[in-house]
């Protein structure tokens, strides 16, 4: 679903597969968007944001206008086909970091053993982990560990502001910078969906 580019002499990806879903939330958020405005957004180069772009264009999922560049009808469907909600929040301290982000996928609960695979994920990306939560009427760790255990005020904050039904995954990236918590929360959730293959 999101493959890796890579730069056309065989070398460092020019945008790592995190980068095509947090694309598509930042134009979703804030159509129509210029390309150097979505290079800023992504923290890469504005190369690497041209190739994305592209990239974006051919799955039909992005299309660029004199306005800026927007999410077509396909890309919107897209983030509704998996359930998608991003959004800042605060965990208290279901997480461990200064920064939460949190994204939800609806109905990917069962894509997920331990979180252990997402919070190495996060961490590959700079965040300081991730926080793997599923919702079976409560929110719970993927452990089976009630959520309201270690917070819950935050725990019921939580399944509110992200809409939770039964088999939903919450996961949510944290550390000390926002950006990072983003791209941890982004990655962990890309590492999941792949797993949908």
């Amino acid at each position: 679903m999101f493959e890796l580019e890579l730069a056309s002499r065989g070398g460092a990806p020019l945008f790592r597969p995190f980068h095509i879903l947090k694309a598509l939330w930042h134009l979703q958020q804030l159509e129509p968007l210029g390309r150097k405005e979505l290079s800023e957004h992504l923290s890469i180069g504005e190369g690497s944001a041209r190739k994305l772009v592209s990239y974006l264009e051919e799955k039909d999922w992005a299309s660029t206008t004199r306005a800026g560049i927007g999410l077509t009808t396909e890309g919107q469907a897209l983030l509704n086909q998996i359930g998608f909600l991003a959004s800042k929040t605060d965990a208290g301290d279901i997480t461990v970091g200064e920064n939460d982000f949190g994204i939800r996928l609806r109905g990917c609960a069962k894509l997920v053993a331990k979180g252990i695979e997402q919070r190495d994920e996060a961490m590959k990306v700079g965040a300081s982990g991730a926080t793997t939560l599923v919702f079976d009427g409560k929110l719970k760790f993927s452990d089976g560990f009630l959520a309201s255990d270690s917070d819950g005020t935050a725990s019921k904050a939580l399944v509110e502001k992200f809409e939770l039904q039964d088999g939903d995954l919450l996961i949510i990236g944290s550390s000390p910078n926002l950006n990072l918590a983003k791209d941890g929360a982004f990655a962990a959730a890309v590492v999941t969906l792949e797993s949908k293959k």
